[in-house]
């Protein structure tokens, strides 16, 4: 079968799933951003919203830093990590740390206050 064939095909099944609203995706964005390729709409398996977000620069002259920390569960292995970039997207330093049982809430407790003390 020939690619173009083979898109046609899964294309017009994507189209007739979703014209029929007959199935659901799971809650995740590359659900989200492979419908959004097909010019779909998504339906979330629960009532939730899912937003696309698209990162933005600092204004020249700043740094922006994203953080993130997390654990496995409550409590659980945990670990923490950012990334600081310039007005021009480039990365100006990040960070890891494991950080062993913790809540979730102490994992980005802790990434928040590496990134003051690195900012420092």
């Amino acid at each position: 079968m020939e690619f173009r064939s083979a898109l046609s095909l899964v294309w017009r099944a994507v189209s007739d799933a979703n014209r029929l609203e007959i199935g659901c995706m799971r809650n995740c964005v590359d659900d989200l951003l492979i419908l959004h390729r097909f010019d779909l709409r998504g339906r979330p398996a629960k009532a939730l919203v899912i937003r696309s977000v698209i990162w933005s620069p600092p204004a020249p002259g700043w740094i922006k830093v994203n953080t993130n920390g997390a654990a496995l569960s409550s409590p659980g292995v945990g670990g923490c990590g950012g990334v600081f970039r310039n007005c021009r997207a480039f990365v100006n330093g990040c960070f890891a740390s494991p950080l062993g049982q913790v809540f979730a809430f102490e994992a980005e407790l802790l990434a928040a206050s590496t990134t003051i003390n690195l900012a420092w």
